[in-house]
């Protein structure tokens, strides 16, 4: 028997164990990084969640609608419209707010798109849920909508929130199935309800 032949043996076992472990690391650190993503969007949307329930609270009405269904999401951010007991900010300027004849019914935001703040129908999500409406039916909630979430990673979303990937059911809502983009997640209940 040689002597080097069993070193050679060796040291291809020991690069079979090394690439293993190596892909197995890889694979965790994935994981890991897809799962902090999804933590991130999740404490992010309930951070806009309790910016609302703060400006209630100290205003003691609902956000102001644009006439359709979106809330001035401006109003958590800066108190541009002079509304009477606001103690804000609520929410940090992240980005910059747009839309509209005001320009404050979104805010850009650096990793998914823009955030509204929608109110919508309860029935929202699901496949034939194309065009959502005012909530015209109580419970009513301030839904939180995120415009370009990581497709990969919005059914993890749900998943974390709700428990399973369901897209007309929970806290997190999902409007077209062929395309994951757009998140909404549900708020707080409106204090004036139909």
């Amino acid at each position: 028997m040689k002597k080097g032949a069993m070193f050679g043996l060796d040291a291809r076992i020991a690069l079979a164990i090394f690439g293993a472990l190596s892909v197995i690391s890889g694979a965790a650190l994935y994981s890991a990084i897809q799962q902090s993503k999804i933590v991130s969007i999740v404490t992010e949307l309930n951070e806009v969640s309790k910016a609302i329930e703060s400006f209630m609270l100290d205003v003691g009405s609902d956000m102001k609608l644009n006439g359709f269904s979106n809330f001035y999401i401006g109003d958590l951010v800066d108190n541009a419209n002079s509304i009477n007991g606001w103690k804000g900010p609520y929410f940090p300027k992240i980005g910059a707010l747009g839309g509209g004849v005001s320009g404050r019914e979104y805010l850009d935001h650096p990793g998914y798109g823009n955030i509204l703040l929608r109110d919508l129908d309860s029935n929202l999500g699901g496949v034939n849920y194309s065009n959502p409406n005012n909530c015209s039916a109580a419970p009513c909630y301030y839904w939180i909508q995120l415009t370009s979430v990581d497709p990969s990673i919005t059914k993890a979303i749900d998943e974390y929130v709700d428990g399973s990937a369901s897209l007309d059911s929970g806290k997190i809502r999902v409007l077209n199935v062929d395309d994951y983009k757009v998140v909404y997640f549900q708020g707080p209940l409106m204090l004036n309800q139909p």
